[in-house]
């Protein structure tokens, strides 16, 4: 869908800058450049970039990212996953198409996401959470 290149600002409907800290879930029907920090949970309808001074510590789901910084956590995305030669992404990949461009870095494993893969919530076992405990005598 895009790169560093071809990126416009038009493009984008949120920016945290380099100077901006997020700590938490945030969720967006748009598309986000983060050059800042972001710890917690990203949820896009849209697309993420993450700049090369941008530092995630998070799980990233969106339509499509690019990853010119340093992600750390799982990412999903529905349609393609771009690492930039600066880029770093230490966690999972679940996509459709994958681009990794020579000198970027990733520790972790890939995933294909299948054309009509739906994601459904994992059910909780009704003793998943179960503690049992044991006295011995």
């Amino acid at each position: 869908m895009f790169n560093k290149e071809d990126m416009s600002k038009e493009d984008i409907n949120t920016i945290f800058g380099q100077q901006t800290i997020v700590d938490g879930k945030l969720t967006t029907k748009g598309s986000i450049r983060i050059e800042g920090e972001m710890k917690g949970t990203i949820i896009a309808e849209g697309d993420v970039f993450i700049g090369e001074s941008g530092e995630v510590n998070s799980n990233i789901e969106a339509r499509n990212i690019v990853i010119a910084g340093n992600v750390e956590g799982n990412v999903t995305a529905k349609e393609k996953l771009e690492i930039l030669a600066a880029g770093r992404l230490e966690g999972n990949i679940k996509s459709k198409r994958l681009v990794i461009e020579e000198g970027a870095k990733f520790i972790g494993e890939s995933i294909p996401l299948v054309e009509n893969e739906v994601q459904k919530p994992k059910q909780k076992d009704k003793n998943e959470n179960k503690v049992e405990k044991v006295i011995k005598k």
